[in-house]
């Protein structure tokens, strides 16, 4: 398979200049491979709940980040691409430390790409934090149907 479309520079100059929530939770994309992304949030106590876990919504946007990421690797940057569904469900708390979120495209159509996502602590991939699937609608014209 070709390499990505999109680099992550590309990706993450994207994000600062037009996601902003995305430099305000300190959510970056981490890594790329064709169909894959990981997202990065790098820990704040501004995003916790008491007990210094993370909080819920920031885990959920890591996700949602790491899916929309996953889709540029076909698309290249795609900004009208949106989500559809997005469902998780919390296994643990993430506490005190970097969580990553890596998402894998499990089918892109002409106008809907799928993509399940693990969550987990950045010292510890295989104990998961949560586990998410998504949906997103694509803009007309960039859905690939493979």
């Amino acid at each position: 398979m070709d390499r990505p479309a999109v680099t992550l520079e590309q990706i993450n100059d994207f994000f600062i200049s037009h996601v902003p929530f995305c430099t305000e939770m300190n959510i970056r994309c981490d890594h790329l491979d064709n169909d894959i992304a990981v997202a990065r949030f790098t820990y704040d106590d501004r995003w916790t709940r008491p007990g210094s876990m993370v909080a819920g919504p920031v885990l959920m946007a890591l996700a949602d980040v790491a899916v929309y990421s996953a889709i540029f690797t076909r698309t290249g940057i795609t900004p009208l691409a949106v989500t559809n569904e997005l469902k998780m469900n919390f296994l643990r708390p993430a506490i005190g430390r970097d969580v990553l979120a890596r998402a894998r495209l499990l089918k892109v159509g002409r106008r809907i790409a799928y993509a399940a996502v693990d969550v987990f602590e950045e010292h510890d991939e295989a104990r998961l934090i949560a586990h998410a699937t998504a949906s997103y609608v694509l803009p007309d014209g960039t859905g690939l149907g493979r």
